[in-house]
């Protein structure tokens, strides 16, 4: 079986508002429902799971609802982290729905609005003979490794990513690696894939798109209105 969980369980704390960003209107809906309509319109999921802050869940669930109707839709209240609201997806996937060798969570940032269902069938895919996999874009600028403000090294820009979202995997394997790791490897995860990497478990890259961007602050959002009327025209 495959999952598809979409993880607006932030508080934005970085964005500046009185409400978190995901609810914030972007060209003519919320944020969560653009990356949560482009999962609906993918027929292989078989529950998609909508991970929301504990004290707007309620907002959060009838803001979904009003926009959009799927008899799949299921929502979860997040935890601290980004970390702990995945694990709670997880985790309802499981008690509800037992979990096999073979079943796949497709996981997105709800501030991420601009995916594409092509590249989440894709992920699927590609997880289908892979632990885990990733969009990422190589990146462009050189980037430094500072301490105490100064460069000490240069990364290869050969060898240099910029991880986006979705990241898909196998459930199981998942969360078998997550119960391996210490406290302090917990705290220190970004994404879904360190857990993978961290164990040494190889993670496949699938070409990610340049307008698939993260929206954290409220440049990020001018950017976001700019590419959502691209999209439209």
């Amino acid at each position: 079986m495959i999952y598809g969980i979409v993880l607006a369980g932030g508080n934005s704390q970085r964005f500046g508002s009185d409400i978190p960003k995901q609810f914030i209107d972007l060209a003519g809906k919320p944020l969560v429902l653009w990356s949560v309509s482009t999962f609906s319109r993918v027929r292989d999921f078989r529950k998609l799971i909508v991970v929301l802050p504990e004290k707007w869940f309620e907002f959060g669930k009838m803001t979904v609802l009003s926009y959009l109707q799927d008899e799949r839709l299921q929502f979860v209240a997040g935890g601290s982290t980004r970390t702990d609201s995945l694990v709670k997806a997880l985790a309802f996937v499981k008690e509800k729905y037992g979990v096999k060798d073979e079943d796949i969570a497709v996981t997105h940032d709800a501030a991420r609005p601009f995916v594409k269902s092509e590249h989440i069938v894709s992920s699927i895919k590609m997880c289908e003979n892979s632990s885990a996999v990733t969009l990422a874009l190589p990146v462009i600028d050189t980037i430094a490794i500072c301490e105490r403000d100064r460069i000490v090294s240069l990364t290869d820009r050969k060898r240099t990513f910029a991880v986006q979202t979705p990241q898909t995997f196998k459930i199981k394997t998942f969360l078998e690696l997550f119960e391996r790791l210490t406290e302090e490897q917990r705290s220190a995860l970004t994404d879904a894939t360190g857990v993978f990497v961290v164990n040494d478990v190889p993670v496949s890259i699938l070409e990610g798109d340049p307008r698939n961007i993260k929206v954290t602050t409220q440049l990020d959002m001018v950017m976001a209105e700019a590419i959502a009327r691209s999209l439209s025209e």
